[in-house]
């Protein structure tokens, strides 16, 4: 099953559940890992870098008790920096409701998202979950390789099945939220950004941003 790796503070408990209630009706399993397991020794360092590895997106949550919390905070960024490595998209959620408080800046980012909590940004949120789901790549290259070893039973004829395989798949990949890419006029950071206000701040060097307008 597909997953993404969530960072966050488990005391950030509105912005979890809204972003629970999201995957629930998808395929996608949301990877928590809490930073008190860490405190406790219960999770290693080593042990969240292969969650990390093995989750098709990272989705870094920032609120009051990430922005409160010092060890927290250090947690958050060191796992950011650690996706950051992976060639992975690293998608930075802040709820407007949290934005002014909010300070840390992440330094690696593919798409900011600054949601509310209502219905619009739920359906939101969980298309794009919904994107990562690869269980029809496999689904689609077993097909595959049974189409080409139904033309030869050859080798050649199996990677041809699985070349088949993975069209199909790639023709039936649900479409990815893209967002609006940007560049911060500040510290020229490009990224994609889906948000519902013409003000934010930059996630990479705290900028406050006024769309058609200088930096605030």
């Amino acid at each position: 099953m597909a997953q993404i790796f969530i960072s966050h503070s488990a005391r950030d408990t509105k912005a979890l559940d809204f972003l629970n209630r999201a995957f629930a009706t998808t395929n996608v399993q949301a990877k928590h890992e809490e930073i008190e397991a860490l405190i406790s020794g219960k999770r290693t360092s080593h042990q969240i870098a292969l969650d990390i590895q093995f989750s098709n997106a990272i989705f870094v949550v920032l609120g009051p008790h990430v922005e409160e919390l010092r060890h927290t905070r250090d947690w958050v960024v060191w796992e950011s920096g650690a996706a950051s490595g992976t060639n992975k998209d690293i998608w930075v959620l802040e709820a407007v409701e949290d934005a002014p408080r909010i300070s840390i800046v992440i330094p690696r980012l593919r798409h900011y998202v600054q949601f509310d909590y209502n219905d619009s940004w739920l359906i939101y949120l969980r298309q794009i979950i919904a994107s990562y789901d690869d269980s029809h790549v496999v689904k689609a290259m077993a097909a595959g390789a049974g189409l080409g070893g139904a033309i030869s039973e050859s080798m050649g004829g199996a990677l041809v099945g699985g070349g088949i395989g993975l069209l199909l798949a790639l023709n039936n990949a649900q479409t990815r939220l893209a967002g609006f890419p940007i560049m911060c006029p500040n510290c020229q950071s490009f990224y994609s950004v889906h948000i519902g206000l013409p003000v934010m701040r930059c996630p990479v060097c705290n900028t406050g941003l006024r769309f058609g307008q200088q930096p605030v």
